[in-house]
């Protein structure tokens, strides 16, 4: 009997047949060259998501007009110029038997000058929250002419041969700027009550619709943000008289999303918001429309799909970035191998990572190059020894070992994890505990042996001899230089998240970034009293924008004393002496425990002292630099393909 019976049904929107509920939905990848060309990259990708078993996959928002164009890494179809590979991308789809959607787009004023060259536009002339620019307002004879971008771009989806086209409504894209009263402040046709400000939408919809070319039946779903969770934002009782309209007017689906740029932080839901957070909205859309409803919103376990299909909830669901995590995901969930499943952490370090470069992924190193792995020759196999049991060693482990290789590792702990494991225990962060099961599984899975309480001496190596080693052994803690340090003043935050009952009750942390945030989250989620001092203007740096945010509000709002812009100058029993600028010196005493941030520096004492012993040697994560799980996840998986 199948496990998730819904989750696994036939499905059509139009005339697109799909054979699971799962559906990936519109995501940058940044995987285009910098004119917005269709490369090997987007293709593998997709094409990779498509294997896995996805109904469908959703090509991310791609630019319909080159003045809303967000920047150099969206895809294009603005010219015919574009057809052949997107074509080429839809190709590689069907002979998989996937099916392919095309997500057509207009930034608005959220389109960057710098890029385009131009002035933004807007319905009116209200600043992006994210950019700080003010757009152009569009006149009335200009709206058609955009209309018309949107209907040639539909056109050229059927051409490249895609089964379904979607119209990014949502996340305050322009189509977004004309319905909401917080961006759409026109006196027109085109702004003023819901239909006016829903006009726009319509007759984008509508010409599509009237287009000779395209298929009456061709699926034409809209993307809508059912609530912009800002205070004169669009609401979901309005957006329901919304969804009615777009269905008249000839939608074929409704994607139902949430958000705008002034709510960005809850626009892509880090671990700090619930899983399937924006299911609600899609209920209350389908409670008032005949078209087929997809949901979104943080929704990682196929428990919770197949959940809100039972329901009524909803009629698709998309798994955005569970599926960068794991493009096998569905394949995996239908053949009972939920353990095999690599979950997402929603650190959203994804989305950070295509401002400025491709996408990238905490728990999956292998985004863009799929393809180029499956087609890699199996090397000669080799004895392997990674020593250290963080993420960039398990997972260095779990690849050489599935790509055959005999591979043991060593851990000078008494348990897996590095100081990963001490970030699985600050609160909402669950999925990154799951994570390192899941490394620790691969890992055992995969490997000759696993030894805890074991020292990588020079010795020990040569004993097993090994044709390589991976050192991932981690970083060389050491307190910043401050009179006080070397005493015994002091806790590092592995120390005290590993016994936080014998810090008292009156807890210092110096050192407001991500572990500091963390550890105090942690402790306060204790009843601790937690005075966090920080000697830079902002709390989190190293975090993502998102998960930045909603760390600082659960301190503040968690009643921890904040010191901002403050420097420790002397650490002492019980007591800290901080310097303010402009303020001097002020002693804070009374603490129980003092908890200091330490810096990570390079380890290669090991990596030195095998140098000529060992025919192969490679160096990562911490080891080589500190920095994040993912920096040492993807070295850890870079050094076992070059094995």
């Amino acid at each position: 009997m199948e496990s998730f019976p819904r989750l696994f049904s036939p499905f059509r929107i139009g005339s697109m047949e799909i054979k699971s509920r799962i559906v990936l939905p519109a995501m940058e990848t940044h995987l285009c060259d910098a004119e917005g060309f269709v490369t090997d990259e987007v293709i593998s990708y997709y094409r990779a998501r498509v294997q896995g078993g996805a109904g469908y996959v959703t090509v991310e928002n791609t630019c319909v007009d080159p003045v809303g164009r967000i920047n150099d890494g969206m895809l294009c179809i603005h010219d015919d110029k574009y057809i052949d590979g997107l074509k080429n991308l839809s190709d590689e789809i069907h002979k998989i038997g996937g099916k392919i959607v095309i997500q057509l787009s207009h930034a608005g004023k959220e389109a960057l000058k710098f890029h385009t060259k131009v002035d933004p536009v807007a319905p009116s002339a209200v600043p992006s929250p994210l950019t700080r620019t003010m757009p152009r307002e569009l006149s009335m004879e200009e709206i058609p002419g955009i209309v018309k971008r949107f209907v040639d771009g539909a056109e050229r989806v059927v051409r490249a041969g895609a089964d379904g086209m979607e119209i990014h409504m949502a996340h305050g894209y322009l189509v977004n700027q004309f319905f909401s009263p917080e961006t759409n402040l026109r006196q027109d046709d085109y702004g003023g009550d819901t239909e006016k400000r829903s006009r726009f939408a319509r007759e984008i919809v509508e010409a599509i619709r009237a287009r000779p070319n395209i298929p009456d039946d061709f699926p034409l779903i809209c993307r809508i943000s059912a609530d912009e969770y800002t205070e004169k934002g669009l609401k979901l009782e309005e957006n329901k008289v919304i969804a009615k309209m777009l269905e008249r007017a000839g939608a074929s689906a409704l994607h139902v999303t949430a958000c705008n740029s002034s709510s960005a932080v809850y626009n892509i839901p880090c671990y700090y918001l619930d899983e399937g957070c924006f299911i609600h909205l899609a209920a209350g859309i389908k409670s008032v429309v005949n078209v087929p409803i997809i949901t979104v919103g943080r929704i990682l376990s196929p428990e919770m799909a197949e959940r809100a299909l039972e329901e009524g909830k909803t009629d698709l669901v998309s798994m955005g970035r569970a599926l960068i995590a794991d493009p096998q995901l569905p394949g995996k969930v239908r053949e009972g191998r939920l353990d095999d499943v690599r979950p997402c952490i929603s650190c959203n370090r994804c989305i950070e990572s295509i401002i400025e470069q491709k996408l990238v992924c905490t728990t999956n190193p292998f985004i863009g190059r799929e393809w180029e792995i499956e087609r890699m020759p199996r090397p000669k196999p080799k004895r392997v020894l990674v020593v250290g049991g963080g993420p960039g060693g398990l997972y260095a482990a779990a690849t050489a070992g599935e790509r055959g290789h005999k591979v043991w590792l060593w851990e000078k702990d008494s348990k897996l994890g590095g100081r990963y494991r001490y970030a699985t225990m600050a609160p909402r962060k669950e999925n990154m505990g799951k994570f390192l099961d899941y490394l620790i599984r691969q890992a055992e899975r995969f490997t000759e042996e696993i030894q805890t309480d074991k020292e990588a001496t020079v010795e020990a190596i040569k004993e097993l001899s090994p044709d390589a080693v991976i050192i991932a052994c981690g970083a060389k803690d050491e307190f910043p230089d401050i009179p006080g340090t070397t005493g015994n003043n002091l806790l590092d935050v592995k120390k005290a998240f590993s016994n936080p009952d014998a810090l008292g009750e009156n807890v210092a942390i110096v050192g407001g970034g991500p572990e500091g945030c963390e550890l105090g989250d942690f402790l306060l989620s204790r009843g601790k009293k937690v005075t966090l001092i920080e000697m830079r203007r902002m709390l989190g740096i190293g975090l993502v924008a998102h998960p930045r945010f909603h760390v600082t509000e659960r301190l503040k709002n968690g009643g921890a004393d904040i010191l901002m812009s403050s420097k420790v100058v002397e650490v002492g029993p019980g007591f800290l002496v901080i310097n303010k600028r402009r303020e001097g010196d002020k002693r804070l005493e009374g603490f129980d425990s003092i908890v200091m941030a330490s810096l990570h520096k390079p380890n290669n004492d090991l990596a030195d002292a095998l140098n000529g012993i060992v025919n192969e040697l490679y160096v990562v994560g911490d080891a080589r630099e500190g920095r994040t799980a993912l920096e040492a996840v993807a070295e850890g998986a870079e050094a076992a393909l070059r094995l």
